[in-house]
């Protein structure tokens, strides 16, 4: 097991902990809304101890925003973006997760709002070692000026993250309590 692997395993172990504890945390997401203007706002519906979106969801969409959710149609491709509102049915995917269904409306999103198990102070995240957001954030960093915000829990905040060369750098990360920008990246 390398120090990625390891690093998964504990901040899994730690955010589904903190998740129990301490969920009713995500609603604070929603004083970011002012800092996430745009027209097509990617998002996730939260599983394993991830941060709830969806008050901040809410709080995007009386802003003006349209919210969609990926899509993942292969599990080596990009996922793919698809209009969703609150009440909309929802399939399995590809890998059996909630998503909108083929017939709700292809976007490409402005800002992507994406689940992670650990951030640095420079960006860099850890996720669950699939690759999805990274490839598809790779695919959108080359076709737009696209946005990529991690979601977390300040617990999730760690000195540093193993990178490797396909690992994709966000621009920043909302928490309850902050906001980290990395715009430089």
């Amino acid at each position: 097991m390398d120090a990625k692997d390891t690093m998964r395993q504990s901040m899994l172990a730690a955010r589904r902990a903190h998740a129990d504890a301490q969920g009713h945390e995500a609603a604070a997401l929603t004083v970011h809304a002012e800092k996430l203007r745009g027209q097509n706002i990617a998002a996730y519906l939260p599983m394993g101890g991830e941060i709830d979106p969806r008050p901040l969801m809410q709080a995007l969409r009386r802003q003006g925003s349209a919210i969609c959710l990926p899509v993942c149609a292969d599990e080596e491709a990009a996922m793919m973006f698809r209009r969703y509102r609150d009440g909309d049915a929802l399939i399995p995917d590809e890998m059996g997760i909630a998503a909108p269904p083929t017939t709700a409306q292809l976007v490409r999103p402005d800002i992507v709002l994406l689940p992670l198990l650990a951030f640095d102070g420079t960006g860099n995240r850890l996720g669950r070692g699939g690759g999805f957001y990274d490839r598809t954030l790779a695919k959108l960093r080359r076709g737009s000026a696209c946005r990529f915000i991690g979601l977390a829990f300040d617990m999730q905040m760690v000195d540093k993250c193993a990178v490797a060369p396909h690992d994709e750098a966000l621009h920043g990360v909302a928490t309850p309590t902050q906001w980290h920008d990395f715009d430089g990246k």
